[in-house]
């Protein structure tokens, strides 16, 4: 009677940690443990990233979201030239993508990477009304 009781109980039992372990692997999360964003909004302008990006000119208009990707599974940083600092340095995780930022004052905003230098990776965006 007891190994009844125990044989039920584990059959009883299967298709709850079955599905336990089912919903706890969809979950999922990045494999490559990256901090920044993966998949932009499709009204996103993205801007490709990488160690060698000099002269990058971008222009969108005001109110529009970009994110910057790094193409070289490199970090990177988006860090603003201008003085006073235009915006606030964003983290380019590699392989990632940076969080978006909206930038809703037109303008020139030059930017470069701090990691990298801005003689070997910079660019503009430009802001238009």
């Amino acid at each position: 009677m007891t190994l009844y009781t125990k044989r039920s109980f584990r059959l009883a039992t299967s298709p709850l940690l079955f599905s336990l372990i089912a919903m706890l692997s969809a979950c999922g999360g990045g494999s490559n443990g990256s901090i920044g964003s993966t998949a932009p909004p499709t009204d996103t302008t993205v801007i490709g990233w990488f160690v060698g990006a000099t002269g990058v000119e971008t222009t969108v208009k005001a109110g529009s979201t970009v994110q910057w990707k790094s193409i070289d599974n490199m970090a990177h940083t988006v860090t603003s030239g201008s003085m006073p600092s235009a915006f606030a340095e964003l983290n380019v995780p590699a392989g990632g993508m940076s969080s978006p930022m909206t930038f809703n004052t037109p303008g020139t905003f030059p930017y470069f990477c701090s990691i990298h230098g801005a003689k070997v990776q910079n660019g503009t965006l430009t802001v238009t009304p």
